[in-house]
């Protein structure tokens, strides 16, 4: 019965494939980093800092402000969108909405730090002069400039503001300044991957490497916590007179701590769902997988509202329903035609790198204005869905198990026929316009042999990709690693915790410290350490020889220490950040040892291995110089 069966169902996919065709979208393997020799590039105008781009990017950019094949604001600009409402843009990547209600002005979102705050709190002045009576978060990534309009209003009298955001709010920006990591133990390397992405290390600020837009630099003393938020989806709150409906639910894109606010008496939506550019569903600075189904269910839930207004966090304006509805299509379609495209060609047999090269957008989605390629590309988002259904293994054996890049680096120069070969190689597909390509064979030669001629080549060809990307985030990066490769930046891999985050959850980073034991080093270790903060704040790390697990309150009144160290949440911080050594702060008497004896906590204590090298690494340096702590 079985093989009755078996040959019946062969026997129909025989005839299946005799009548079908099974092909994945054709990959033609065109990149605009390849064969890019004659690729026109121009200047932008003094607006646009001089960077030298390529013709797509510089005829977006000088598409006049209102015009219809423009979905974000690129200079600083006022736009009465209705009686009453203004939405305010700035170099910076976010817009200010300000919407007036009878007892003050509502404004949503505040920009990134105390300097696009100040710009978006001139502007405003310059329409009203009524007191803002609340503040609301769209999400936790534009909240740092809330204390400067704070600031400014106390200076008017006006000590009563509401700030309205997301019940998550507070505790991501606590744990982990907004860049939110599955494991909060990376949020550093998040945040240093942001720091690369938004243009940190332009250099020079005009010219041919400059940034032109997308520059972000966040200031976390800048937050003001919320003090209201939504208790369920859909909830109708009267701020300052007028009732706004928040939501919250099925409306993750770049995050799941979101608003969106519906203000039925105007018919307006104020959201950070519809952006002035293709919806990033992969950034390349990491975080969570954004699913875009529930994208998609974002910009349903707009439509279903049928507003008149759509203000958003990062695209120009929009009244009329009819301009509504064709922005929202657009959008709901990249979205779906990207999702549905990689499922379809993974169904082919396709893994993450075919996928970069098979899925493009049609000419219609790609002419769409809210569709432009100038924040993220679609190159880029394809492989990540693979990777968040199957992880990072194509299904190509020879890939489960790799080269070390160090040792494989070693072998292809070898296999090429040396370093002198290779760099050849890389400099004529330099020559010949093929950077990518370029870039990837000089990276092996780095890789075997750091010479600075070996970095200049990379340098270049990572700095002529930059200048065919359309793509900022992806200039970017490629402008920054060739600024580093020539000796004129230092990127900092890993950004310390600030120490108030580490002071007001300390418990959470006791607990991180636990990644940095050093297993060789611990051995046959069984031992845990009691540290007391005052004010019941007791928790404890319990090394189980390779492994080191975190007790929390409870669990330590319950546990048996061999050690007990004493001291302040502050000094915890340093410890944490690398600052000083547990035995320097053991000596100047800021640590106490109440059970165990200094030695053994000493012992112990040296177990964990620093992660911050203030000594040797550059880019910490420069941070610290940067916060006038160049003494660390």
């Amino acid at each position: 019965m079985k093989v009755k069966t078996l040959t019946l169902a062969l026997t129909s996919i025989m005839a299946l494939t005799a009548t079908s065709s099974f092909a994945a979208n054709n990959a033609d393997f065109n990149s605009p980093y390849m064969n890019a020799k004659d690729t026109p590039l121009t200047h932008l105008p003094e607006n646009g800092n001089n960077a030298k781009v390529n013709l797509e990017t510089a005829k977006y950019w000088n598409l006049d402000v209102n015009s219809e094949q423009r979905a974000s604001y690129d200079d600083p600009i006022t736009i009465n969108v209705a009686d009453g409402i203004w939405t305010f843009a700035t170099r910076s990547i976010l817009n200010v909405s300000v919407v007036e209600a009878p007892e003050g002005l509502i404004v949503f979102d505040t920009g990134d730090n105390g300097h696009d705050a100040a710009e978006f709190y001139a502007m405003l002045r310059k329409e009203t002069d009524k007191p803002i009576a609340a503040i609301v978060y769209s999400h936790e990534h534009y909240v740092f400039g809330a204390r400067y309009f704070v600031d400014q209003e106390a200076a008017r009298g006006n000590n009563n503001i509401k700030i309205i955001g997301h019940p998550n709010t507070n505790a991501s920006i606590a744990k982990n300044g907004g860049a939110a990591s599955i494991h909060p133990e990376t949020s550093g390397i998040t945040i240093g991957r942001s720091i690369e992405q938004f243009n940190a290390y332009a250099t020079p600020e005009k010219g041919d490497n400059a940034a032109y837009k997308n520059t972000i630099m966040p200031d976390q003393s800048g937050f003001v916590p919320v003090n209201l938020s939504p208790t369920y989806d859909g909830e109708t709150i009267n701020v300052a007179g007028l009732d706004i409906v928040f939501y919250m639910d099925g409306i993750a894109t770049d995050t799941a701590n979101q608003l969106m606010s519906y203000i039925p008496s105007k018919k307006a939506v104020v959201n950070n769902v519809l952006w002035g550019w293709f919806p990033n569903i992969y950034s390349a600075r990491g975080g969570r997988y954004r699913n875009p189904n529930e994208w998609m269910n974002a910009v349903e839930k707009i439509k279903e509202l049928k507003p008149e207004i759509v203000m958003s966090t990062h695209s120009t304006s929009v009244v009329g329903n009819d301009k509504i509805n064709k922005r929202l299509k657009d959008y709901h379609d990249g979205l779906a035609f990207v999702l549905d495209q990689t499922l379809k060609n993974i169904a082919l047999g396709q893994g993450p790198d075919e996928l970069r090269y098979s899925v493009k957008l049609p000419k219609y989605l790609k002419e769409s204005p809210i569709l432009v390629q100038n924040y993220g590309e679609v190159s880029i988002m394809a492989p990540r869905i693979y990777t968040a259904l199957f992880g990072q293994f194509d299904r190509n054996a020879t890939h489960l198990n790799k080269l070390h890049p160090q040792d494989e680096a070693t072998r292809m120069v070898s296999a090429m026929g040396g370093e002198d070969k290779v760099y050849n190689l890389a400099k004529t597909a330099f020559d010949n316009g093929d950077y990518l390509w370029s870039a990837q064979l000089s990276d092996f030669l780095v890789k075997v042999n750091p010479t600075q001629e070996n970095k200049e080549l990379k340098a270049d060809a990572l700095e002529q990709m930059g200048y065919r990307a359309t793509s900022t985030n992806s200039r970017s990066f490629y402008m920054a690693q060739a600024a580093e490769l020539r000796g004129q930046v230092n990127i900092i891999k890993n950004v310390p915790a600030l120490p108030a985050a580490i002071v007001k959850n300390i418990n959470d980073y006791v607990d991180y410290y636990r990644i940095r034991i050093n297993p060789e080093r611990s051995g046959d270790t069984e031992a845990t350490i009691k540290f007391d903060f005052g004010d019941n704040h007791v928790y404890g790390l319990e090394i189980s020889r390779a492994v080191v697990n975190y007790l929390d309150n409870a669990e330590m009144s319950k546990a048996k220490s061999d050690v007990t160290v004493q001291m302040k949440p502050e000094v915890w911080a340093e410890i944490y950040n690398n600052i000083a050594t547990f035995d320097d702060l053991l000596k100047a008497g800021k640590v106490k040892v109440t059970q165990g004896g200094n030695a053994k906590a000493s012992q112990l204590m040296g177990l964990f291995d620093p992660i911050y090298d203030w000594k040797n690494d550059k880019g910490l340096q420069d941070l610290a110089k940067m916060l006038g702590q160049s003494e660390q």
